[in-house]
């Protein structure tokens, strides 16, 4: 598996989107230098900033990538260039898997084996239904195999705050997510008390408008703020 999927524009003086310049700065924070410091030491916000320029000129001297024989253009980094290739190749195997989320800074790693508890648990949710309610299980069943076919990440429902019995609310959690906080460091759903970034619950809430019958509302539980869908039928 690929550390990241791709650039989608080159990353320099002056250019970059804030999704592509954050996979930069997530990959030169997680390489270290000859004196053993990670090539960037600061935030993951998504901008480039002339810190960063310097950052990724280091990079491309220590490693060799700037000889007359090649055509990587000093402190730019395109997706076809071979210093990408480089940063992909030896950024640590604790990235595998990471992923940007377009327009922001924000990256994200999806859980392995997800396409198999998806299986089991939308098969479930479509025989069973959702607590006994099987409209709504097959809308739950729907948005999870949405946002994992567009995302590749796992949602799942935990037990509803009520069975009223026209109408429900359902907890999203996060299977297994792991994400970058603005230091570089991982941050995983499975732990409590870990707030997850906004632009994740954007994505679920987005992919609930297709579904239809579920509307998304922001809810502060156990210290937290978290998505909840609210059923009514």
């Amino acid at each position: 598996m690929p550390v990241i999927a791709y650039l989608e524009t080159s990353v320099g003086p002056g250019t970059g989107q804030p999704h592509d310049i954050a996979l930069v700065q997530a990959l030169l924070a997680h390489i270290t230098d000859l004196f053993g410091h990670p090539y960037w030491p600061d935030r993951i916000d998504g901008v480039a900033s002339d810190a960063l320029l310097e950052a990724i000129n280091r990079f491309q001297e220590e490693f060799g990538l700037l000889d007359t024989a090649g055509e990587d253009i000093r402190t730019v980094i395109s997706p076809a260039s071979v210093t990408f290739q480089c940063l992909r190749e030896a950024t640590a195997p604790v990235l595998s898997g990471l992923r940007a989320i377009t327009g922001t800074a924000t990256l994200y790693i999806p859980p392995r084996c997800g396409e198999q508890v998806l299986g089991v648990m939308a098969a479930k949710l479509r025989s069973l239904g959702f607590e006994g309610n099987t409209v709504l299980g097959r809308r739950l069943a729907a948005l999870a195999e949405r946002v994992f076919d567009r995302h590749r990440f796992l949602i799942r429902f935990p037990a509803p705050e009520d069975s009223n019995s026209r109408t429900q609310r359902v907890r999203v959690h996060f299977h297994g997510l792991k994400w970058l906080t603005e230091q570089g460091r991982l941050a995983s759903s499975e732990q409590p008390h870990n707030p997850v970034p906004e632009a994740l619950w954007s994505l679920v809430t987005a992919e609930t408008r297709p579904v239809g019958g579920l509307i998304p509302e922001q809810i502060d539980y156990a210290g937290c703020r978290e998505l909840w869908l609210r059923h009514d039928g």
